[in-house]
């Protein structure tokens, strides 16, 4: 009896460690961008090449934000600067789009 407790006590702090990793990696990011280009991939994905028009030119960097509502995105222009909040759940995951202004 005891050591059935204690194989369930070790099953649960298994699937309770399995659970934190994969929901504890999440960056969620808010700053001006520039929109460089709107596109679709493959799959028909929308998304967004832009960015962050403050950073000094050495550390300039383009980089995508995947788009759900195709609305939002028929909305964005390019060459024009956004607030915009978008996030990563995982650190080789891309950026979706939270909200922008």
């Amino acid at each position: 009896m005891k050591l059935k407790i204690w194989g369930i006590a070790i099953l649960v702090i298994i699937i309770l460690i399995t659970v934190f990793g994969l929901f504890a990696y999440k960056t969620n990011v808010g700053s001006y961008i520039t929109i460089i280009e709107k596109n679709k991939n493959e799959e028909g994905e929308l998304y967004i090449t832009a960015v962050n028009p403050h950073l000094s030119e050495s550390n300039i960097e383009e980089f995508d934000i995947y788009i759900k509502d195709k609305s939002t995105w028929n909305l964005l222009k390019e060459d024009i600067m956004y607030v915009a909040e978008y996030q990563k759940r995982f650190e080789n995951s891309p950026f979706k789009l939270v909200e922008i202004n």
